[in-house]
């Protein structure tokens, strides 16, 4: 079953090519007016258009238990929403967003709810040899989850990028190689200062710069062995 976006305000910023982007990126849509809580694994996009519209999100932030959301912005708010992030904001999209901007957050509020619900990550110290084009990097992993890992680096790729993993787990005597594409980065002194913050629930476990990295070509049986390394640790 696919993931629903759910957008929760008056409705006019949603009827017209943001909508159709959304959708675009595969995703059902609906519009919900009465700001009701949406269904698990669902992704809430709340509009503000004005500052009423912020201010009633703002007081749902501060009560609400965190969970990971975007806005949908036509005024210029970006400072008055960063307190939010705290309260699980993924991101800020308006109406010249491009649809390649929209789509990445879209994916990566998703990707959390998908990692934070039903695939726990855990804490590894982990050796990674990461191949880029000519580039090679022998790193890291800081964290582990069945479908990706975070790579410590001070020289995170681009996200979006491609690369080949390379890694074993602790007590295996095999490797695992998958190629990857990085969803997030982050760089040390531009976003380390936010990320580390502990009263953000979705990062506050990643203290130094480097790179999350989603798996896109192990098997079954491969994601199963990193889940019983998993279940073991916990």
């Amino acid at each position: 079953m696919g993931h629903s976006v759910v957008f929760i305000g008056k409705g006019d910023a949603f009827t017209g090519d943001f909508r159709k982007r959304v959708e675009d990126c595969g995703y059902e849509v609906r519009t919900d007016t009465r700001d009701r809580q949406a269904d698990p694994g669902d992704l809430r996009i709340f509009e503000v258009a004005d500052m009423e519209d912020l201010r009633r999100l703002k007081e749902r932030g501060a009560h609400e238990q965190a969970e990971p959301f975007l806005v949908f912005a036509s005024i210029d708010a970006l400072d008055e929403l960063q307190p939010l992030k705290e309260a699980g904001l993924m991101g800020v999209v308006s109406p010249s967003s491009s649809a390649e901007d929209a789509s990445f957050l879209l994916n990566k509020a998703l990707f959390y709810n998908k990692m934070l619900k039903r695939n726990p990550r855990v804490p590894v110290n982990i050796p990674v040899e990461l191949k880029s084009g000519p580039r090679t990097m022998r790193t890291n992993a800081s964290h582990l989850s069945r479908d990706g890992m975070f790579i410590v680096t001070l020289s995170p790729l681009p996200v979006n990028a491609l690369c080949q993993l390379k890694f074993s787990l602790p007590g295996s005597k095999g490797q695992l190689e998958t190629p990857a594409r990085v969803l997030y980065n982050i760089a040390i002194n531009k976003d380390l200062n936010i990320i580390a913050n502990p009263k953000d629930p979705f990062k506050r476990l990643v203290s130094h710069p480097g790179m999350a990295v989603f798996f896109t070509g192990l098997s079954d049986a491969e994601k199963e062995e990193i889940d019983g390394y998993i279940k073991a640790l916990e």
